[in-house]
């Protein structure tokens, strides 16, 4: 099929090769050398300012365009053989020439010369460079026929027109049309993975109906399948080891077609206990083995199916936790992305619902005014959900207003236990100082607490008769009220409060007594009286 020369030829062109190869290396050095002594921007920048000016600059950028071609490409394909010395020899004539012309200020002949080289070696490099290609797609199509032999089993015809196609274009190569080769082995490729693809369908398809077969127990249909495909690829892995499972399939047949009946009736548990022992005793077969594993998930489909089925009706009914739970089961079971994007999915719901659930508390608390727990519960919502303006609002003025309360609450328990003393002016300053920082609402038993205080001050805020008795030889005093002073009987009219009496005598020990006015209490008498000598 490929065209091979004969050995005794290719010795001779080893032999040429040694020989001519060291005369090659200096020549090309040499033309390197000489070529480079006369560069073309040399004999340009050598030209007067005027003259230069002169050869412009497409005509510069043309003989760069030259001596870089000169000093690469066509250097490199010297020393590959691509090219003869001939040819090289022959554009550094033209070369010089155009080199001469500019010296001379012939600048439309330089310019005549420089083009013609330039266009004389993109031609032989286009050469070059199809013959590479040319080469290199011969080799490849060659390996990929070979690697592709066993598609002329199923498309004869068409797999020949490959080879001959092939065959052209190794002729095309030999004698130098390499355009035409390489549109051949273009050609003989396509043709050859257009078949692969043909035949890697058909495999699939036949694959897929013998895995299918075998699910169901269809032994005879799985192997003409297999069979199939090892007509085609006779090294096909899968279809291998498919004939063997049917093999091991055509040894437990009855049993197997038990387990089958029972697995249509739906009985999976059932038929998974048989073929476990099945299993035990034919340990080696594949099938069995094989069978098991798929029954043993599509046990565990269907109980996933059943968990995720409840957790749907929970779902609808709004039991958002329990569906939680039973997708987390299912998950358990088997790892399944779309599974653990509805766990997400629930979670958020729960989290939304009992965000909802305590900012309608901690508002229904604040409206209250139980202002402690409204702060609790919206301390709740910030920590589940921190992004909430509704929970973070909440929170700072349930947590004002509690600290609020605080202080209106000490200050009327003080009010309250000032009243309990009978400290009404105290009374009165505490309330004050309360109700200076109550807060808008309040619960009903500080409403009450308030009523009772206001009602007792103003009770208490009348002044009072008050009868103090003496033996004309005590000095009585009391602060702020009464100076010191000796006295039988005396009324005062104070207001209600608790007073601090003092008694002094000389020689005798002092007394002091505590006097408690009472609105309720009219015309109240104490005696104060130094008995007591020193």
């Amino acid at each position: 099929m490929i065209y091979r020369k004969k050995h005794t030829i290719l010795v001779a062109v080893i032999l040429c090769a040694l020989i001519v190869l060291p005369l090659l290396v200096l020549m090309i050095s040499r033309l390197s050398g000489s070529f480079s002594e006369a560069r073309v921007q040399r004999g340009a920048q050598s030209l007067p300012g005027n003259d230069r000016s002169m050869a412009d600059f497409d005509l510069l950028q043309m003989a760069e365009r030259v001596s870089q071609f000169i000093d690469n490409e066509l250097a490199d394909a010297l020393r590959k053989g691509d090219v003869s010395l001939d040819f090289v020899a022959r554009l550094k004539k033209d070369v010089e020439r155009a080199n001469r012309a500019m010296n001379v200020r012939r600048y439309d002949k330089a310019r005549e010369l420089y083009l013609k080289t330039i266009v004389t070696i993109e031609s032989r490099l286009e050469a070059i460079g199809l013959t590479e290609k040319a080469h290199a797609l011969n080799d490849s199509i060659y390996a990929k026929l070979n690697e592709l032999d066993y598609l002329k089993r199923v498309f004869g015809k068409t797999h020949q027109q490959a080879v001959e196609i092939y065959n052209k274009a190794l002729q095309d190569l030999n004698a130098g049309k390499y355009k035409s080769s390489i549109d051949g082995y273009e050609m003989a490729g396509a043709i050859l993975d257009d078949l692969k693809v043909r035949i890697l369908g058909r495999i699939r398809r036949l694959l897929e109906t013998a895995v299918a077969a075998l699910e169901n127990y269809e032994w005879l249909s799985a192997r003409n399948a297999y069979n199939e495909i090892l007509l085609m690829d006779p090294a096909h892995a899968d279809a291998t080891e498919g004939l063997v499972a049917v093999q091991a399939l055509e040894a437990v047949a009855e049993d197997i077609q038990l387990i089958r009946s029972l697995e249509v009736e739906g009985k999976l548990d059932e038929a998974f206990v048989r073929i476990e022992a099945l299993e035990a005793e034919h340990p080696q077969n594949p099938f069995i083995r094989k069978q098991r594993a798929s029954l043993q998930e599509r046990r565990l489909d269907r109980q996933i199916a059943g968990l995720v089925k409840a957790a749907d009706e929970a779902a609808a009914t709004g039991n958002l936790v329990v569906a939680v739970e039973r997708v987390e089961a299912a998950i358990v079971l088997r790892a399944d992305p779309q599974l653990e994007r509805r766990l997400e999915d629930l979670k958020e719901q729960v989290q939304a619902a009992h965000l909802e659930k305590l900012l309608a508390a901690g508002f229904n608390t604040l409206k209250a005014g139980r202002y402690k727990e409204a702060r609790d519960f919206y301390k709740q919502a910030v920590a589940l959900a921190p992004e909430s303006k509704e929970a973070a609002t909440g929170y700072e003025k349930a947590s004002s207003l509690y600290l609020v309360n605080i202080r209106y609450t000490q200050k009327l328990d003080r009010a309250e236990k000032s009243l309990r003393e009978g400290r009404y002016p105290r009374v009165a300053e505490f309330f004050n100082a309360a109700m200076a920082v109550r807060p808008n609402t309040v619960p009903l038993e500080q409403q009450k607490a308030e009523e009772r205080l206001r009602a007792e001050i103003k009770f208490q805020s009348v002044e009072v008769p008050v009868r103090i008795q003496s033996d004309r030889k005590t000095f009585v005093s009391i602060i702020g009220v009464l100076p010191p002073g000796k006295l039988k009987t005396q009324t005062l009219n104070i207001f209600p409060d608790v007073y601090l009496v003092k008694g002094s005598r000389s020689g005798y020990k002092p007394v002091e007594l505590e006097l408690r006015v009472d609105a309720r209490k009219q015309n109240q008498l104490i005696k104060v009286i130094c008995t007591e000598k020193l």
